[in-house]
């Protein structure tokens, strides 16, 4: 459990620092002093902000644009590790025998032949010895 909490915290902060930098990377702030293209490059609310109150069309078109492509990076990273992860995945786990197949057992999980469930199926409560009773 530890282990996918620091896996998932590492994660999302490299896909932000990886949407950060082709934010910055992609903002055109040519004509802006220069900080106020600082402001505008720590994020994209900065640099609508400013767009807004400098009256600059641009830097807005620009700053929607970059964040589109920041997205569009990190989306593509996410698809690569879930395809990269799902391989091995689809490798090394082993498949269930269907029924009919030879080595094919029932586990009494799930309704029979007659339609009665078996003693492990899932919701049922099925009886047993128990000290209060």
């Amino acid at each position: 459990m530890t282990l996918r909490q620091v896996g998932g915290a590492i994660g999302i902060a490299l896909l932000g620092s990886l949407l950060a930098s082709a934010f910055r990377d992609r903002l055109d702030v040519t004509g802006l002093p220069a900080p106020a293209a600082r402001t505008a490059g720590e994020s994209v609310v900065a640099a609508q902000v400013i767009a807004g109150k400098a009256h600059l069309g641009d830097l807005a078109a620009s700053a929607d644009a970059a964040y589109v492509h920041g997205m569009d990076l990190v989306l593509l990273v996410c698809g690569v590790a879930a395809l990269v992860s799902a391989l091995p995945a689809a490798a090394f786990l082993p498949t269930a025998p269907h029924p009919g197949e030879p080595g094919a057992t029932r586990t009494g999980a799930g309704p029979d032949a007659t339609g009665a469930a078996g003693p492990g199926s899932p919701g049922l409560v099925t009886p047993g010895t128990d000290a209060r009773q």
